[in-house]
């Protein structure tokens, strides 16, 4: 496959612009449209499919303790990290741990011990 970037600054004698680009990209793909894919590549495609955004892990119904309820409640109405930190009075990187380690934020059918409160929290 021929690199059309590294061409074009050899004719042009400069780097293109986003616009050309855009172009070179748009000729590629029409001039390859039915270049087979690779067995790896549609395996990629797959398993994004089945696992979306975890990055090849399945996310797995688990049980949350309160503070992390409280913070993935918090994550669902779109608050940011030091805003629950000041809320819930704890540090920055404690909230930031918490979501990393829980996979935050998750639905309602992702946690197994979620209750509906009065409130809808």
């Amino acid at each position: 496959m021929r690199n059309y970037l590294h061409d074009f600054i050899i004719d042009n004698k400069r780097r293109p612009t986003e616009a050309e680009v855009g172009q070179l990209m748009k000729v590629v793909a029409m001039s390859e449209p039915g270049r087979a894919k690779s067995e790896a590549h549609v395996k990629r495609i797959r398993s994004a499919a089945e696992y979306g955004s975890m990055g090849g892990q399945k996310k797995i119904p688990i049980e949350l303790n309160d503070t992390a309820m409280k913070v993935n409640d918090l994550l669902r109405k779109k608050i940011s990290h030091k805003d629950i930190a000041l809320i819930l009075d704890i540090n920055v990187r404690t909230v930031g741990n918490i979501i990393r380690k829980r996979s935050l934020p998750r639905t309602k059918d992702m946690i197994l011990n979620y209750k509906v409160t009065k409130w809808g929290l």
